[in-house]
C-alpha cells in the first residue's frame, strides 16, 4: 500500500504543478494535504490485505460509521459479480465462476456488522442464489433472475441517495485506486500475467463509472460542479480493456487509475 500511496501522492502532486500559478499551487498543497488526511480512511481497501489486492476483510476502518469505505466496499462486490455476469453471458463459464461471491467471502462478512449497524438487510440469499444457478448450470434464465435480484438487493443495502455526494465520489476514489493495484498484478510489461485480477479491474472500474448514475436528480443539482468535474474525469479514462478475455499485449497503463483516483479526492475537497 505504501508504494501506491507514493504513486498516488506524485500524481497529486504533479496535477498540482501544472495548475501554474504561486497562489494556485498554494491552494493546491493544501488541498493536497488534506486529501492525505483523507486517504487512509477512505481508501483502505486498495492494497491493504495479501491475495487477490483489494485487501478484502482488511478492517481498516469502521464500515459501519464511514459511509465511503462502505459503498467502497460494496462497490468491490459489485465489480466482481458484475464482470462475472459479463463473462457468463460471452459463454467463459470456468472464468464466470471465480468471479461469485458467497456469503461467507471476505468481502460479504466484513460487511455484516455494518448491515446490522445501519439496520438494512444483507443479501447473502441473494448471494448464494446466483452462485448456485451459475455453478449448477441452471440455465440463463434462472442466472438472470437472480442477477437482476441481487443487483436489487445491493441497491437496497447501499442506499446512495441518502448518502452525502462527497461519501460517494469518495467511494469512486476508493474503488479506482483498487482497480489500478488489480491492474497491476493482472499485467506485467504488456503481458497478462493474472486474468483474474486484470476482470476485477475492468469490473471494479465499470461500476465506479456506473455508481455516479445513482444520485438523485436533487443530489446532482445541488453538487452540478464537482459532479461535472468527475464525470469528466471518469469520461476521460482511455480503454484498458480491449477484451476481458485478453491475449498477447495489453498497452495499457494503470497510471491513468491512480490518476483518475486522485483528482476525484481532489474535486471533493473544493
Amino acid at each position: 500500500m505504501y508504494e501506491k500511496r507514493k504513486v498516488w501522492l506524485a500524481v497529486s502532486a504533479a496535477s498540482a504543478t501544472l495548475l501554474g500559478s504561486t497562489a494556485v499551487q498554494a491552494d493546491a498543497a493544501q488541498d493536497l494535504l488534506q486529501a492525505e488526511q483523507h486517504y487512509s480512511m477512505v481508501a483502505p481497501f486498495a492494497g491493504a490485505g495479501e491475495g487477490e489486492g483489494e485487501g478484502e476483510g482488511s478492517g481498516a476502518v469502521d464500515l459501519r460509521v464511514n459511509d465511503a469505505a462502505y459503498l467502497a466496499q460494496l462497490g468491490l462486490i459489485r465489480g466482481h459479480l458484475y464482470v462475472g455476469k459479463k463473462l457468463y453471458d460471452q459463454g467463459h463459464l470456468g472464468m464466470a465462476k471465480t468471479h461469485m461471491k458467497h456469503p461467507e467471502d471476505e468481502l460479504y462478512a466484513a460487511l455484516v456488522p455494518a448491515f446490522e449497524a445501519r439496520g438494512v438487510d444483507g443479501f447473502a440469499e441473494q448471494l448464494s442464489a446466483l452462485a448456485n444457478a451459475v455453478n449448477n448450470a441452471q440455465g440463463d434464465d434462472a442466472v438472470n433472475q437472480a442477477y437482476t435480484d441481487l443487483v436489487a438487493a445491493i441497491d437496497a443495502a447501499e442506499q446512495v441517495q441518502q448518502k452525502s455526494v462527497k461519501s460517494v465520489l469518495m467511494s469512486l476514489s476508493s474503488m479506482l485506486l483498487t482497480a489500478g493495484e488489480e491492474y497491476d498484478i493482472g499485467v506485467q510489461q504488456g503481458s497478462i500475467v493474472n486474468v483474474h485480477e486484470f476482470q476485477d479491474a475492468y469490473g471494479f472500474t465499470a461500476i465506479a463509472k456506473a455508481r455516479i448514475n445513482q444520485l438523485s436528480a436533487q443530489q446532482a443539482e445541488a453538487n452540478a460542479a464537482a459532479l461535472d468535474e468527475v464525470a469528466e474525469i471518469l469520461a476521460q479514462l482511455p480503454e484498458l480493456w480491449p477484451t476481458i478475455t485478453p491475449e498477447g499485449v495489453i498497452e495499457g497503463d494503470s497510471s491513468t487509475l491512480y490518476g483518475a483516483a486522485a483528482r476525484i479526492e481532489l474535486a471533493t475537497l473544493n
